[in-house]
């Protein structure tokens, strides 16, 4: 979904930038300097073409020349105007992701969890130094393996869904941002969303009219990765938070689709909190896996 939605928005503004590239040429012909410039510059190409010579190329250069010149004069330009040049707004350089798309899904993950902007949510930049405490950091270490790992196989995997469990600062939401960040730019649909956006799109669809119930849940049925941030951190609706939350995860589940959940409640709160049939089905030991983060707030850590 996000990196869809960035694609897509991509391609959009090279299309922009061609048409704006179009409409300018129609314009500038429409001068009769430039048109009579033009014209003599065709010419010439297709001379030199017939038949290379310096005398030939030299006259080309300098026609070019008078074409920039006058469309300088006319504050026009011809050539379309792309917002990155390296992949001239296709998303791709030599069939992969353009650097500039795994920057714009790193910041889109980033604004989803209010991540500060100088830090990019990916493996490569990832910095375990931050947890001050030795054995927090071993443990941090052994998870992120396991989650890179995790992520190389994706979605072949035994395990379809995964609690991050711990209080704040230890890391989560950080963990889980640079999974759906690689995920992402691995080619699939990674939906991510806090707890809280989630409640509302159920309660979107709750009030909505049945023909249009759809449109809010299916992303959610149909995405590979569901990523939810801070569960339990969200109201509680009646006859919608549980229901409608019990209803996609149970799904997901029989669909054999991966979730992954961070969350400061530990295994008997989310009990409490969901009740029985949701517990259970995050607690399935043959498919699921309950990761506890424990250790001190990282943020203050850097603040002392």
């Amino acid at each position: 979904m996000i990196l869809k939605e960035i694609l897509e928005q991509c391609q959009n503004r090279r299309a922009k930038a061609q048409m704006l590239a179009e409409y300018n040429y129609k314009i500038a012909l429409d001068n009769e300097e430039f048109f009579q410039a033009e014209k003599a510059y065709r010419n010439l190409n297709f001379e030199y073409g017939k038949n290379p010579n310096e005398q030939t190329l030299s006259k080309v250069n300098d026609i070019n020349k008078t074409r920039k010149q006058i469309l300088e004069k006319l504050g026009l330009r011809i050539s379309p105007q792309y917002q990155c040049t390296t992949c001239q707004d296709t998303g791709y350089k030599n069939g992969k992701l353009c650097l500039c798309i795994k920057q714009e899904v790193s910041k889109r993950i980033s604004d989803i969890c209010a991540i500060p902007k100088n830090i990019r949510c990916d493996f490569e930049q990832c910095d375990l130094s931050v947890f001050s405490n030795e054995l927090q950091r071993k443990i941090m270490e052994s998870t992120y393996e396991k989650m890179k790992d995790y992520c190389k196989k994706f979605p072949d995997t035994p395990i379809n869904s995964i609690i991050f469990s711990g209080s704040t600062g230890t890391g989560k939401t950080y963990l889980i941002s640079a999974m759906a960040s690689e995920l992402s730019m691995s080619g699939f649909d990674v939906f991510f969303t806090t707890a809280f956006g989630l409640n509302n799109i159920f309660l979107k669809s709750h009030t909505a009219k049945i023909e249009e119930k759809s449109q809010y849940i299916e992303p959610l049925l149909k995405c590979d990765l569901l990523i939810i941030d801070d569960l339990g951190t969200e109201p509680m609706y009646r006859n919608v938070s549980n229901e409608y939350l019990y209803t996609i995860i149970n799904e997901r589940k029989i669909n054999k689709q991966h979730t992954l959940i961070s969350t400061n409640l530990n295994q008997d709160e989310i009990l409490t909190r969901y009740g029985e049939r949701i517990f259970s089905r995050l607690n399935n030991k043959a498919d699921s896996l309950f990761l506890s983060l424990e250790g001190s707030d990282i943020r203050l850590n850097k603040k002392k």
